[in-house]
């Protein structure tokens, strides 16, 4: 029977049974401590995304492979706001995650050429001309980055002819770095 506060009653030990009395917190510092168990995890997980990145630094093949990754997502939106305005695919709303997708490849885009990541190592695509040309290559990466912020702004308002034709911009940067530094 319940007392006048709500509480149950202690179990009384039985066959397979503990005798334990409840807890007047009603399990609280449980519950305080799986929480912190997933923060502390959470802190781990970060630290050893921030250590993967670095290793990944030094190593020509898995900056190549973590480039081509990240530009395939640039892809995947370009390929979704694509659609949106050919065929009517998608939202308003799915075309601002493409677009901000594809802003924030552009503005981690020229971290991602270090040298040694030329054709020849790995699977590498990549010209040695951006190493022999950085000035023309950096020209073409604030380009790309100056419209993919423009594909955001125009992405929030929500016209389909001028996300057509701001992501046709996008396209061109796209286009002219190609053209001039992959192979």
């Amino acid at each position: 029977m319940a007392s006048s506060m709500g509480r149950r009653p202690c179990v009384t030990p039985g066959p397979g049974r503990h005798w334990r009395p409840r807890r007047s917190d009603g399990g609280l510092r449980v519950m305080k401590h799986r929480f912190g168990a997933i923060a502390a995890g959470i802190i781990a997980a970060t630290s050893l995304t921030g250590f993967i990145v670095s290793a990944q630094a030094q190593d020509p093949t898995a900056v190549i492979e973590a480039r081509k990754a990240e530009l395939k997502k640039a892809g995947g939106g370009m390929k979704a706001i694509s659609g949106f305005v050919k065929d009517g695919n998608g939202t308003v709303a799915d075309v601002q995650a493409a677009a901000a997708t594809i802003e924030a490849v552009s503005k981690a885009f020229p971290d991602w050429w270090p040298a040694g990541t030329a054709i020849g190592v790995g699977k590498s695509e990549a010209k040695p001309e951006i190493w022999t040309n950085m000035a023309d290559f950096k020209a073409k990466t604030t380009a790309f980055q100056t419209e993919a912020a423009a594909l955001v702004t125009v992405a929030a308002g929500g016209d389909k002819a001028a996300i057509g034709a701001q992501l046709g911009k996008v396209g061109g940067t796209c286009k002219a770095c190609h053209d001039a530094y992959k192979s």
